[in-house]
């Protein structure tokens, strides 16, 4: 079972038509702008980047600007966002663009840079926000925490992560409470009331710490109402790395589901069919496409962790090669690297990727990590 890494690009940040579109209203080429922000919220870089670059400069907003750099990033362009993310805009933007300078910095392997910046992208968040009763504005703030948790989660720094996680969790339960309040009618389903991710994120915090039981009742609270097949996958992999196979292979199954025909996940999907040993073809195909809409880390990890499991390192290696040379400090990534040249023979560079990746988080993950070290004993 391979680990799900907590990076959904809706958790990194990636709302963009909610967040940006609205701030656009009055600027030249507002248009064209809020077009490119739902290219860029539906992950279709290539199409935002061309549309945004053809604009005349009289139309090229501080929003747009941002949203340039933000597709950049989808598509591994880490120098030209940093360009365009580097010069502040408008106040309700900020959030937005310091996430995005975030990402910029972590992918580099600077993690205390993009620690730094995230901190900042919530602290501008919570401005625009000052007393979010709604569930749309405690849902946003909740996001940006959340983001910050995965972030500190990643780097293993835990008390941060469960810091952050039970700040979202608490501000979406109180705008919760509020609609309950005033009588207000709503879907107990929605998921801006429940705190998704982050309760998924405290759930491997939980685990992590070697606290199970607290782990197994978080992921419980919300995997009956969620939707989202990453937190299906995370909660798999924990019932896997405990022995409970069929409570895994059911939530599995509904992750698949989930996933079917939907665009969106498509690489999520292809590492839950490559992971499960089924239609390795159609995992092939899909996280293809995935990498030549979206070529950032995540999708390149996945192209060569699905290149491993076909047993095809030398692919594999190829593809991981430029997270590499950026400077990744991701486990998951060094993790899956680390494997990928243990297999092809080389075995300095495994100990290399697969102890960074357990210096970073030893529990990053409930299979992967002890995976790490039982490949390192065997190695050394």
């Amino acid at each position: 079972m391979r680990v799900f890494s907590i990076r959904t690009r809706t958790a990194a940040g990636l709302l963009v038509a909610a967040i940006l579109a609205p701030c656009m209203a009055d600027e030249p080429g507002a248009q064209a702008g809020r077009d490119a922000s739902a290219l860029v919220d539906a992950s279709r870089f290539r199409e935002a980047v061309a549309l945004l670059e053809s604009s005349p400069p009289t139309e090229v907003s501080p929003v747009s600007r941002i949203l340039l750099g933000r597709a950049y990033l989808g598509l591994g362009r880490y120098a030209d966002a940093e360009a365009k993310l580097s010069t502040p805009g408008p106040a309700s933007a900020e959030p937005a663009r310091l996430e995005g300078l975030s990402r910029v910095a972590e992918g580099r392997g600077d993690l205390d840079r993009a620690i730094s910046m995230m901190t900042e992208a919530v602290e501008a968040r919570r401005k625009l926000v000052p007393v979010p009763d709604d569930p749309d504005g405690a849902s946003l703030l909740a996001n940006s925490q959340s983001s910050l948790g995965q972030l500190a989660f990643r780097a293993g720094r835990l008390d941060l992560a469960k810091d952050q996680f039970q700040k979202a969790i608490a501000l979406v339960s109180e705008a919760h409470a509020k609609l309950h309040e005033l009588d207000v009618p709503h879907d107990e389903r929605d998921p801006r009331l429940y705190a998704g991710g982050a309760t998924s994120g405290l759930a491997r915090v939980y685990a992590a710490q070697g606290n199970a039981v607290r782990a197994d009742r978080s992921w419980r609270g919300v995997t009956a109402r969620t939707d989202d097949p990453e937190i299906l996958a995370a909660l798999a992999a924990f019932y896997r790395a405990r022995g409970d196979e069929k409570s895994a292979r059911r939530h599995l199954d509904r992750a698949l589901s989930l996933t079917a025909g939907k665009p969106a996940h498509r690489r999520i999907r292809a590492l839950l069919l490559a992971d499960v040993k089924a239609t390795q073809d159609e995992a092939l195909a899909l996280a293809e496409a995935a990498h030549a809409d979206a070529p950032d880390l995540s999708s390149i990890d996945t192209l060569a962790w699905v290149f491993h499991l076909r047993g095809d390192d030398r692919r594999a290696a190829e593809v991981l090669a430029s997270a590499i040379r950026l400077g990744t400090k991701d486990p998951t990534i060094l993790y899956h690297a680390g494997m990928i040249a243990r297999a092809r023979g080389k075995a300095d560079e495994a100990k290399r990727h697969l102890t960074g990746s357990l210096e970073l988080n030893p529990a990053f993950d409930p299979i992967a990590a002890p995976d790490a070290r039982r490949a390192l004993d065997e190695l050394r």
